[in-house]
């Protein structure tokens, strides 16, 4: 009795293979872990961003009665339309530099499709590759 060796072709294919499958497991758990943190960092963000608008809001408005009742006999409109413009341009503001953040964010998962493209590359040059018995045939 003998036993069938497979040829050297199938032995590399099946090591690429499981070498593809191993890195497809780790490349998966980093993603899931990445997905967890970004998950956490935006709802912490946006609880936080809620609370201090609420809260700034609140402020924004009782600075605003408390100088209108202050000025209300001398000098109304011109308090009012100073207040008006001061929020206008303060929302103008932040809109611009929220606008100016948001563009220079990195994108999410950038860690996780530089290594899946460096994987792939690596992959498809391992395939291109000629084995060495090619190679002696030439």
């Amino acid at each position: 009795m003998t036993k069938s060796v497979p040829p050297k072709n199938d032995a590399s294919l099946r090591s690429v293979l499981d070498l593809f499958v191993e890195g497809l497991s780790t490349r998966a758990q980093i993603f899931g872990l990445e997905l967890s943190v970004a998950k956490d960092n935006t709802a912490k963000s946006a609880l936080n961003m809620v609370l201090a608008a609420l809260f700034g809001i609140f402020a924004l408005v009782f600075i605003s009665v408390a100088l209108l009742v202050i000025f209300w006999d001398d000098h109304r409109i011109f308090v009012a339309c100073c207040l008006a413009g001061f929020y206008t341009v303060m929302f103008l503001f932040f809109l611009a530099r929220a606008k100016n953040l948001a563009s220079n964010l990195p994108y999410a998962f950038t860690e996780s499709k530089q290594i899946i493209s460096n994987d792939l590359e690596a992959l498809r040059r391992s395939l291109n590759t000629p084995t060495h018995k090619d190679q002696e045939e030439k």
